[in-house]
């Protein structure tokens, strides 16, 4: 088990060298490992960059707790305030068996289930992680830095993008059925805003779509790139109020069919800075 542990330390401790050094790694760890290294709260969006799926389904329970009665709700969702991780169960707070899953403490439910699963589960070897990198980068350096700072300084995401290269790892589904005439017409908006993209911009919309701000290193093959990322982006009903949506697991950005080009730049910068992981 030491020895275990001292091999989380010794990645910590190659990951802060790397860093010390300026050197780029061709590494990918979720966002709330950043987060924990950063010292920095999590918060259950992040569950977004490390389980989609649990993530919509939580989400869909959060939104039912908007609509629902108090019996309809308990009655979909007869849970209590423990929930079973790695073959474990845990209580999410003190008596957490004996107390029902309610409207009132739905969002409480939702937060301590994604600490649990994400840090509480592993927290020791995240520990170690995190003390080796310490070793090497003192807390104090990193004060200001976000975890997508972190993985630009670490993932060497500060190499160009080209736009061909954006063009070959794109698809789109058109999910709503609208007409080929208007899908035409969405597609070169969407080409026209990623051509006129800074370096800085491309990046978050990697980054976005993804949950890495670089492309992998493959020797500027395009054919193999494409075999390692693909990204799809999903027509959506058109909708004023709702920004684009991503799910990094699956690689795929839902965007709504928006009627002007104006509002669909201005949408999508807008969920690019906001990271808008299903939370539009």
């Amino acid at each position: 088990y030491k020895q275990r542990l001292d091999g989380y330390k010794a990645i910590g401790r190659f990951l802060g060298l790397a860093l010390w050094f300026k050197q780029t790694l061709p590494v990918k760890l979720c966002r709330h490992v950043w987060k924990f290294l950063l010292g920095r709260r999590l918060c259950w969006a992040d569950l977004a960059f490390y389980n989609s799926d649990l993530y919509e389904g939580l989400r869909a329970m959060l939104n039912d707790a908007k609509w629902m009665t108090e019996e309809e709700f308990v009655e979909v969702y007869p849970c209590t305030l423990e929930v079973e991780v790695n073959g474990r169960v845990r209580e999410l707070v003190p008596g957490g068996s004996d107390i029902p899953l309610t409207k009132l403490n739905v969002e409480q439910y939702i937060q301590g289930y994604s600490e649990q699963l994400m840090v509480e589960s592993v927290v020791v070897e995240l520990t170690a992680l995190k003390q080796g990198f310490s070793d090497i980068i003192p807390r104090h350096v990193l004060a200001g830095l976000s975890a997508e700072d972190l993985t630009l300084l670490l993932s060497g995401g500060c190499g160009d993008i080209p736009f061909d290269k954006l063009c070959s790892i794109i698809t789109f589904v058109n999910s709503i059925g609208c007409s080929q005439k208007r899908l035409e017409q969405f597609k070169r908006w969407f080409w026209r805003i990623v051509k006129d993209m800074t370096q800085k911009e491309r990046q978050q919309l990697l980054y976005f779509a993804t949950g890495s701000s670089s492309l992998p290193p493959l020797d500027h093959n395009t054919e193999r790139t494409r075999d390692r990322i693909s990204i799809t982006i999903d027509i959506q009903h058109d909708s004023r109020n709702a920004l684009p949506m991503s799910s990094t697991c699956g690689q795929r950005i839902s965007i709504p069919l928006y009627r002007s080009y104006s509002m669909l730049k201005s949408k999508l910068s807008m969920a690019l800075q906001c990271l808008t992981y299903g939370l539009g």
